[in-house]
């Protein structure tokens, strides 16, 4: 049987912060043996990482500990963004989960070449040596990082299995495995087992129809059902409530479906990319994404609003896949892009989780990006909120069951 806690601390001293959070999460986890512990940690820990690991193994006794630096951190308690502090400034902040009753296995990955298609395959090699890994939770920094190609490699290696992470932040940046410290590599854990429940908040609401692109180059979206790119953008545009007020503190994207036979299309059919650049001569739009001739693109709207909504519509998603389980545990990889700077309130994003699915064990960082499957498939996503979510042994309670 799983059982999990979590614990989050915030101190100038940060070996003082993660010893009293790993205290409090092995206590409230209560197992008889420790599987794996999660550490996040703001970057002011740097010089003592090494201290870290020692601390986290002497408090916790876990079999596998593994984490990363992070601009910010979070448990089901509170989120801590170093960039807005609150009363807190000039403190370091650390999170801490602690899990037993899972079959787990830690890797690093320290490439020379980047974190590309070569450590993707080293790494997918030792998350399948012991049998294969249901799902992996991956931290890699961003330095070198080239997404795709090492969830390409990933896959080559390991076959099919769940990729969810998301990526070291702050500065300076490093990775924690275990006895080891690094930078440039790529930490994670593999589990073996029933696969957790996932929801991915991408933060934005469908705007205008979806059409399907005729005319395109690499990145660059010429025409979209014979029209040019930028005059279906700008009718999207057009068609929501006040359009000049909420672009004006909006984000415009693209979302590529995942499956164009899926009929209607709705949130969570769509991988969401980056708007980054606009030809008004040829009336053509550039994503960060190659497209092609027959994707179906519909274009995109985030603001706090639109985040709300859709980070709602996932937790639905969650609260049907737990199909009336309570959760044992929870690790949440959130955007440094959202927060109090989107949402302008602290706490936002656990708070909504907690309401939904009720009180349990929640650990994670906000990142520099984050990692999850759409559509049955692995992807790099930004600006989005990953929750990982696994299923206990009993039912939910009322309140997790309630919306």
């Amino acid at each position: 049987m799983i059982a999990a806690g979590s614990g989050l601390a915030l101190d100038r001293d940060p070996v003082r912060a993660l010893g009293e959070a790993c205290v409090a999460a092995r206590e409230r986890c209560g197992a008889d043996r420790a599987d794996l512990c999660l550490v996040f940690v703001t970057p002011e820990a740097a010089p003592q990482a090494h201290e870290l690991l020692l601390v986290a193994a002497r408090a916790t006794g876990a079999a596998a500990i593994v984490g990363c630096s992070a601009a910010g951190v979070l448990t089901e308690r509170m989120e801590f963004e170093s960039w807005n502090p609150g009363g807190h400034a000039g403190q370091a902040a650390a999170a801490a989960l602690v899990v037993g009753g899972l079959d787990v296995a830690a890797q690093l990955i320290e490439p020379q070449g980047g974190l590309a298609g070569a450590a993707g395959t080293a790494l997918g090699a030792r998350l399948a040596e012991d049998g294969p890994a249901t799902s992996a939770l991956v931290m890699p920094d961003p330095a070198g990082l080239r997404p795709p190609e090492l969830l390409q490699g990933i896959a080559e290696a390991a076959g099919s299995l769940s990729v969810l992470g998301g990526v070291a932040s702050g500065g300076p940046l490093f990775e924690l495995c275990n006895a080891a410290v690094a930078s440039g590599a790529v930490a994670a854990v593999g589990l073996r087992g029933p696969a957790p429940v996932v929801g991915v908040a991408q933060g934005c609401e469908p705007i205008g129809e979806p059409f399907v692109i005729t005319r395109a180059q690499g990145q660059v979206v010429v025409e979209i059902a014979g029209r040019s790119a930028l005059a279906v953008l700008e009718e999207a545009v057009q068609g929501i409530d006040a359009p000049a007020e909420r672009i004006q503190a909006a984000g415009l994207f693209a979302g590529l479906a995942i499956d164009p036979a899926k009929s209607p299309l709705g949130r969570g059919d769509f991988l969401i990319r980056a708007l980054v650049g606009a030809d008004r001569e040829a009336g053509a739009l550039a994503l960060a994404q190659d497209v092609r001739v027959g994707q179906t693109i519909q274009f995109h709207l985030r603001d706090g609003a639109a985040a709300r909504a859709d980070l709602d519509a996932t937790l639905e998603r969650v609260a049907a896949g737990l199909a009336g389980r309570a959760p044992a545990f929870g690790v949440y990889f959130n955007c440094a892009g959202r927060g109090q700077g989107l949402f302008g309130v602290a706490d936002h994003d656990i708070g909504r989780i907690r309401a939904r699915l009720g009180d349990f064990p929640l650990c994670g960082f906000f990142g520099n990006g984050e990692f999850a499957p759409v559509g049955g498939r692995n992807f790099f996503h930004t600006y989005t909120g990953v929750l990982v979510v696994f299923p206990g042994s009993g039912p939910a309670t009322e309140a997790q069951r309630g919306a």
